[in-house]
């Protein structure tokens, strides 16, 4: 190495050249291997060390937290829009005791935030999904002559729904409704292991 870029990396280095460096672990480890003394109790680290560590945490922060707030957005879900049906609606089935292991076994199970109501179709802005989809949007259709309002659940335009279906059709008795503190549990319980 010649002095001209000793002297260009001496410029660069952000540490004070007063400030004592460490020497290098291989003459370190010769030192404690070849050494009778016990072992120091108590290192120090540098000031070196804790900005390298600290420049390490910024940069580790930088790349990591963009990624993770990424993956958890909206933009992140890539699928073509998924739809389903809201069926003969519960008039037409009957109701078992809700039970978060039938909940378990939902195709579909997702939250979401209704955008429109239009006659017999309801579109949802996929919030989370916990099973089945990786859609952003859900279109909830009614079949022909049905107002999606009487599938059972009121769907009302910027409320927050969990919705379960099967074979394309959504759950009824207590499997899909307004979000709430207890289905948003039951839902994690039965698809969050």
């Amino acid at each position: 190495m010649n002095d001209q870029l000793r002297g260009q990396i001496r410029k660069l280095d952000p540490m004070h050249p007063g400030v004592p460096v460490e020497a290098p672990i291989s003459a370190r480890l010769e030192d404690i291997m070849t050494s009778s003394s016990p072992l120091p109790t108590r290192n120090r680290p540098t000031r070196r060390s804790l900005a390298l560590a600290t420049a390490a945490a910024v940069v580790v922060l930088a790349v990591a937290v963009p990624a993770l707030i990424r993956d958890s957005s909206p933009e992140a879900l890539a699928g073509p829009p998924l739809e389903l049906s809201l069926g003969e609606g519960p008039g037409m089935a009957m109701c078992i005791e809700f039970d978060v292991a039938i909940l378990a076994q939902a195709e579909v199970a997702f939250e979401g935030t209704v955008s429109s109501v239009d006659g017999e179709t309801v579109a949802l802005d996929v919030d989370r999904w916990y099973r089945g989809g990786d859609a952003a949007t859900v279109s909830l259709t009614a079949p022909g002559g049905l107002v999606a309002l009487i599938g059972g659940i009121d769907f009302v335009a910027g409320n927050q729904y969990l919705i379960t279906a099967t074979d394309g059709v959504v759950g009824y008795c207590g499997y899909s409704g307004q979000s709430t503190p207890e289905l948003r549990s039951a839902f994690d319980s039965a698809f969050t292991n």
